[in-house]
């Protein structure tokens, strides 16, 4: 049986989604988690009275272990060569529409908004993890850069080696004055 090689949109698709999921879990700080009760002291008596708290980190694990996963097959699959030029133009037409970008801002909208209404925002640290509504974004600019064509510029400086020593005739000459 052929190895099937992953489709390249499916796998960009599957890495920005991962990545929306991980930045979304920023939202789960104005969710109101009470603290539960443990027997004794210590750190395992924290962590059991905090579950709930920590249970915010499995979303994000799973969003980013997801994004990166993806991504990272889609970077050995471009290192391979395994998909042809047909194949990786859905990839530069998903990767080069706004919506990312839309996505990530109307996030951090939303985000505002919640900051300014929500009454627990005192030092709780929202504004802290603002950035992780950029993501997204983040993930999509990194894939566009990968699929977008390598473009050579015939000129230019390239090559520092061929290039010859200046030389003038008229050096250390005085320069003529424009009325002799």
């Amino acid at each position: 049986m052929a190895k099937r090689s992953p489709d390249p949109k499916q796998l960009v698709t599957w890495a920005i989604a991962g990545a929306v999921i991980a930045a979304s879990t920023w939202f789960l700080s104005f969710v109101h988690i009470p603290r539960l009760t443990a027997n004794g002291e210590g750190f395992w008596a924290v962590l059991w009275t905090d579950r709930l708290r920590f249970a915010y980190f499995a979303p994000f694990a799973i969003g980013l272990a997801l994004s990166l996963w993806a991504e990272h097959r889609f970077k050995r699959g471009l290192k391979g060569e395994i998909w042809s030029e047909a194949e990786l133009e859905p990839v530069r037409v998903l990767v080069a529409k706004p919506l990312w970008s839309w996505t990530s801002w109307l996030l951090i909208g939303v985000a505002a908004v919640a900051v300014i209404l929500s009454a627990r925002t005192s030092g709780t640290g929202h504004i802290a993890l603002l950035y992780l509504l950029l993501y997204p974004i983040q993930t999509a600019a990194r894939i566009r850069q990968l699929v977008t064509p390598k473009v050579t510029s015939a000129g230019g400086l390239k090559d520092w080696q061929n290039v010859k020593p200046i030389h003038s005739d008229h050096w250390g000459e005085q320069p003529l004055h424009p009325s002799e």
